[in-house]
Parts: C-alpha cells; structure tokens; sequence
C-alpha cells in the first residue's frame, strides 16, 4: 500500500514537512525516523502533534508525512498551518 504510494505519489514540501500524497492507496501515516529525534519520547510527541493536526483538515486518499528535525520546535498552532498550507 505504502511503496506505490511512496513510489507513484506526488512530493511535496515544506520549511518543516515532507509529505507524499497519493490516489492510489488508502490511510495516512506520519513517520518520523531516528535521525530527525533521537528519543522516542521526542519522535511520539512530534508524531503526536501531527496526526492531531491532521484530524483537523481535510485529507487525500493516501498521506504520508516526514517531519524534518526543525518540527520538533514548532508550537500546534503553527504546524497546523503549515499543513494546511502545504495539503493546499
């Protein structure tokens, strides 16, 4: 579901997000590696932070979001702007 996704979907991005969007595939997802935040605590809260995001604007078929390592300083209020605008 996720490789052709990931494979055939569009890019796009953002000063603290990467997201792939797709009609392909069904669902979202937020993934979050090591290499953006070393504690898992940090990873969950970004990851967190997003999907409540998330749940507040209109989706695609098919998400997935990469945050970069400059998300985990951004307050609520404005990752959810710029989700907004990025999935605009």
């Amino acid at each position: 579901m996720f490789p052709a996704a990931i494979k055939n979907g569009r890019r796009l991005s953002s000063p603290n997000f990467s997201a792939v969007v797709s009609t392909e595939a069904r669902g979202y997802a937020v993934v979050v590696p090591k290499k953006v935040a070393r504690l898992s605590v940090t990873r969950h809260r970004i990851k967190r932070r997003v999907l409540s995001a998330l749940r507040t604007l209109s989706l695609p078929p098919a998400l997935i979001i990469f945050p970069k390592a400059s998300a985990s300083s951004v307050s609520y209020e404005d990752t959810q702007a710029e989700l907004k605008r990025l999935l605009s």
